[in-house]
């Protein structure tokens, strides 16, 4: 069952600069790294209970850049079923379940267009 919003997921042009104007709004680091898959550095910035996770993408042509660049990610206590779930109700499998760093996830496309990432916490993680 999806649970809660985990972050948006935004690109920007400079990601120092976008946590440099997060910061000045209150948001602090939560973790900064770098994905070679996608070869992109990442920011996660937080403030109470609003995340965004930060994108710098080096590589824009990447195919999965697309469906990374702006989306909204959600918590799944069982994501097998909701993304199953999801197809069946018409959304669009854009980027299959994958072993990310921290989370289990997928993304997939409403109608509207609108990205979406499924994740949940990887087995080793709890």
């Amino acid at each position: 069952m999806l649970k809660k919003v985990l972050h948006t997921g935004l690109a920007v042009p400079n990601l120092d600069d976008a946590v440099a104007m997060y910061e000045s709004l209150g948001f602090s680091v939560a973790k900064k790294f770098h994905k070679p898959d996608l070869n992109a550095d990442v920011a996660m910035v937080s403030k109470n209970e609003t995340t965004f996770e930060l994108f710098e993408f080096h590589s824009p042509e990447h195919p999965q850049v697309e469906f990374i660049r702006n989306h909204i990610a959600l918590y799944s206590d069982d994501i097998d079923k909701d993304v199953e779930r999801l197809i069946s109700q018409g959304y669009k499998l854009t980027i299959p379940i994958n072993e990310g760093m921290v989370f289990r996830f997928a993304f997939l496309q409403d109608k509207t267009g609108t990205n979406y990432e499924i994740a949940t916490e990887k087995a080793d993680n709890r």
